[in-house]
């Protein structure tokens, strides 16, 4: 439980520091205002800061240029700027600098339906080391054999920049896929594809994520698995640049994505892997039993 602060601690930690670093290069027998020496409303704007990490969209990545911003457009917040530089810079500096290091605190492990047995594998060595994360991984195979085989992947995931809940699948998703963030961690997916597939053979180094224009949520509800969720999810084609001539690939399967947020930080996040052909593709989009478990674990 405590690992839900830990990002908080570190901000507040930051904050402590600026107060006795600035105070030490005071006179002797003066001590650093920590209530005025940022300036007017100056301590009241971190400790609001904060506060609406745990609440806002997009946690500092939002609250940090509506503040800045806020400040340029008042005139008393520029000449406050001006007389307390300062220190407003160097516990920016050590916000953001605590941020960061924010990400690399352990999460929880990942969620583990016991339906599905135990897990292939427990980590991936081709993930990005940043943000923190685990991932266990799962080869469902059909018994009858065939191309019905699904690779699943449950991941627990760190968001160092938002400390809530709210709106954090979604800016999850976009950062990822700003930052090709998906490509590390899909690898491994991949080359377990690649086993298990006969007709073709698929490149690590050559496959492209496509998004794909549906619905970005969808509502998970099964009174048998007690699970009644509206849950953020994205879809895409996955495409091997080495198979044909088209400079866009050839599509050989579909990817599944569904996140769920915890309090302090945490994004749990599904992925269902599944080749072109398999029958669920047509008739279970959203592969409802394997989410199922997943939710109701």
């Amino acid at each position: 439980m405590i690992g839900y602060f830990v990002p908080t601690l570190l901000l507040i930690l930051a904050i402590v520091f600026v107060i006795f670093f600035e105070g030490r290069k005071l006179e002797e027998d003066a001590l650093f205002d920590w209530r005025s020496g940022f300036g007017p409303m100056g301590f009241e704007a971190l400790v609001a800061t904060l506060v609406l990490m745990w609440f806002v969209p997009g946690g500092i990545l939002l609250i940090g240029p509506v503040m800045l911003l806020l400040s340029a457009l008042s005139p008393a917040g520029r000449l406050a700027w001006t007389e307390f530089k300062r220190p407003r810079i160097l516990v920016s500096v050590c916000l953001v600098l605590m941020v960061v290091a924010g990400g690399f605190t352990p999460t929880s492990s990942p969620t583990s339906p016991s339906e599905w047995g135990e897990p292939l594998f427990t980590e991936n060595p081709n993930a990005p080391f940043y943000p923190a994360g685990e991932q266990y991984t799962w080869l469902m195979l059909p018994e009858s054999g065939g191309i019905d085989v699904e690779i699943v992947q449950s991941l627990s995931l760190r968001l160092p920049y938002q400390y809530g809940p709210l709106g954090a699948e979604s800016s999850a998703f976009m950062l990822a896929s700003l930052l090709d963030m998906e490509q590390g961690r899909l690898n491994q997916a991949v080359e377990l594809l690649d086993q298990e597939l006969s007709a073709f053979r698929l490149d690590v180094d050559e496959m492209k994520l496509e998004p794909m224009l549906v619905e970005s949520t969808h509502r998970y509800s099964s009174t048998e698995a007690s699970v009644d969720q509206v849950v953020s999810v994205r879809m895409y084609e996955l495409r091997s640049l080495s198979i044909g001539a088209n400079e866009d690939g050839v599509k050989v399967g579909e990817i599944l994505c569904l996140g769920a947020s915890n309090w302090g930080g945490e994004l749990d996040v599904l992925v269902i892997v599944r080749p072109i052909g398999h029958p669920g593709l047509s008739n279970d989009r959203f592969a409802e039993s394997l989410v199922f478990d997943w939710l109701s674990a």
